[in-house]
């Protein structure tokens, strides 16, 4: 799969290497800077991303609530922050401890986990923000076909995602089918995970909230 993201700030689509160099042209006047981290969020096969920025002072534990939120929380699980030799990072640790280009890694469920990649972009300064997290962009949610007719999936089957590639079943022939556990199609990696349906992610986008025009 292949994807292009919106830019939460001014309305722009573009690729995940696109959007990586333009998120950092968003400049403020001296008076309305913050100081802030902007980092880059994706599962390892690096379909689903998001960029965001996170105020200098605020700690892992922010941004677990964070992608619990837009991306995981399905049944309590838990979480954690990893170093590459998977040493585990504590939870109440500055995002500003991390130099720019730093890579860590963080697991959701310790069953059915999903696992991200949280890359340190680089230190900027933001709009002055009362949330500690700001998204700066996401992937465009990917559209699937139903495995019978054709048309848009609305679920995705959880028994035949370990049998085919083609799990998903549009609202019709899902009422048909052979097997009963179905999860909604979602835009986030744990799509078909658990008991994951996305009912807490509040962030799909809306180009009538950018802040600046398009160009």
């Amino acid at each position: 799969m292949t994807s292009k993201g919106n830019c939460y700030i001014c309305g722009r689509t573009l690729s995940k290497s696109g959007m990586k160099k333009h998120i950092l042209t968003h400049e403020y006047s001296e008076a309305d800077k913050q100081p802030s981290v902007i980092l880059k969020i994706e599962d390892l096969p690096g379909f689903y991303w998001l960029f965001l920025d996170m105020s200098y002072t605020a700690t892992l534990n922010t941004l677990d609530a964070f992608l619990r939120e837009i991306w995981l929380e399905c049944c309590g699980h838990l979480s954690a922050f990893y170093t590459g030799h998977h040493d585990e990072i504590a939870i109440n640790t500055k995002i500003s401890s991390f130099s720019e280009g730093k890579v860590i890694y963080y697991d959701y469920d310790f069953g059915s986990t999903t696992e991200l990649k949280i890359t340190v972009v680089g230190y900027t300064n933001r709009k002055k923000q009362k949330k500690a997290v700001r998204l700066l962009a996401r992937n465009e949610k990917y559209e699937f076909t139903c495995q019978n007719c054709g048309k848009q999936a609305d679920y995705i089957c959880c028994e035949c995602m370990w049998e085919t590639d083609t799990p998903f079943l549009c609202e019709d022939c899902a009422d048909e089918h052979e097997h009963e556990y179905m999860l909604p199609v979602v835009n986030s990696p744990r799509m078909g995970v658990c008991g994951y349906d996305g009912k807490l992610d509040k962030y799909e986008f809306d180009p009538k909230k950018i802040e600046k025009p398009q160009k």
